[in-house]
């Protein structure tokens, strides 16, 4: 049920797991886990030779659940690719941005000089 709701109404990928739901001072707080198949160098494509180097944790505001504010709290990781020595991080769990202007607005002058 967490997954469905996460990927269908907050644009989180299937790379990440719910691993705890905590509800706190009237919130919802989703705590994300990366799974291993979503640490693969960007440089070189490879996902075996890559390697933990550390991680930090980020919270992540996304859109309410009624009147309660909803957070996602994922970890961001550090990875070495052993086969290219890059370092990178794993980008955390945001949406697509999406235009929400209409198509037929956009090309309207409004206001202008007449």
């Amino acid at each position: 049920m967490n997954q469905s709701l996460l990927r269908k109404a907050f644009g989180v990928t299937g790379h990440y797991r719910c691993v705890r739901v905590d509800y706190l001072l009237g919130s919802v707080q989703f705590y994300l886990d990366l799974k291993a198949e979503a640490l693969v160098c960007p440089q070189c494509g490879s996902g075996q030779a890559v390697i933990r180097k550390g991680r930090r944790c980020r919270v992540l505001q996304t859109v309410p659940i009624g009147l309660k504010p909803v957070y996602l709290v994922t970890e961001v990781a550090r990875c070495q690719c052993r086969r290219c020595e890059v370092i990178f991080e794993v980008a955390p769990p945001l949406p697509e941005r999406r235009c929400t202007t209409r198509a037929s607005l956009k090309g309207s002058s409004r206001g202008g000089a007449g």
